[in-house]
């Protein structure tokens, strides 16, 4: 297959470009940075320089372009605004060939939307509902303390804010839109993230749990262990369902004492995906089987209680 990956830059690009081309596959990867600022684009057969997300028209140009003249049949976006974008013109990239790694479109709008995602985990699943509502509609006399602030669509942790008081709800509240912000009961506990896989059509499911031992700033977890919980598994799979979710994703959650409460759903190939594959469980693959109507098991033989964890490498500048 001819494909093309999204934030060569990133590492979850790194890994998923890298994993592909070892099975034998044509791989272009793109980026907004110049070709002898991503190390990967040596290691894959071709990149491209293209412009941002939010350079909408060049963008499309661009990759309408790119896609015709690599014949790509396959095209894997990596970050949470590429996922709208892609998923929203699946149709436009059909007619030229092209596959899009995403689930639908409602569903990534939903997911990307953590006041609707909230409200829909509140009526179907209420155990792992984190009391959430939308910062305009807080009664600032009725806010327990410490409370979380989050945007109603963000990334990696970007804008979170843990409140403690009165005041810093009061900065908070001046300092962003709060018709794009919601505040939520503050959660303290043991991260964990489930990598799953769903075939909507047949309802075949799987899914890894992982424990993240050590997690960075941006919510990535460095250190990880490969966990088997009932529980887990179980909560995520209903989520799956009440989604119809079809594809790749990730649910991320807080364990506090002996509950586990939802932080988030990723609509998208999560940063952990080399930990889940890895394991034993390639999601890679099998999503471009999903989403070219092949045949999938979804079978997986996976390590429990592994521990995986990554790094960083230096490199000198080549002109």
């Amino acid at each position: 297959m001819n494909i093309l990956v999204t934030a060569l830059g990133t590492l979850n690009s790194t890994f998923i470009s890298k994993h592909l081309k070892k099975c034998g596959n044509f791989i272009v990867g793109v980026d907004i940075y110049p070709k002898n600022y991503i190390k990967t684009s040596e290691e894959i057969d071709k990149f491209y320089q293209v412009p941002s997300i939010y350079e909408m028209e060049r963008y499309t140009e661009e990759l309408f372009n790119i896609c015709k003249t690599n014949k790509i049949d396959t095209l894997i976006p990596i970050i949470d605004e590429e996922i709208e974008y892609f998923s929203k013109n699946k149709d436009r990239f059909k007619n030229i060939g092209v596959d899009i790694c995403t689930p639908e479109y409602e569903t990534v709008k939903l997911c990307r939307n953590k006041l609707l995602t909230f409200e829909l985990i509140k009526n179907k699943i209420p155990e792992v509902y984190i009391k959430t509502q939308l910062f305009k509609n807080v009664n600032k006399d009725n806010i327990s303390y410490p409370s979380f602030a989050k945007p109603v669509s963000g990334r990696a942790s970007i804008g979170c804010e843990k409140i403690t008081d009165k005041i810093t709800f009061e900065y908070i509240n001046h300092k962003v839109d709060p018709s794009t912000f919601i505040l939520q009961d503050f959660v303290e506990g043991e991260f964990y993230a489930v990598d799953f896989i769903r075939e909507a059509k047949t309802k075949k499911f799987n899914c890894v749990a992982r424990q993240e031992l050590v997690r960075n700033k941006n919510g990535c977890g460095i250190v990880v262990k490969i966990v088997d919980d009932v529980n887990l598994k179980r909560y995520t799979k209903e989520i799956a369902e009440i989604l119809n979710y079809n594809g790749v994703g990730n649910i991320e959650f807080i364990k506090q004492n002996d509950n586990y409460y939802m932080l988030e759903v990723n609509p998208r190939f999560p940063a952990g995906t080399a930990y889940t594959v890895m394991s034993g469980a390639d999601f890679i693959n099998d999503e471009i089987k999903i989403i070219k109507n092949r045949e999938v098991d979804l079978k997986y033989d996976v390590k429990v209680n592994a521990i995986y964890t990554r790094r960083y490498e230096t490199y000198e500048y080549t002109k």
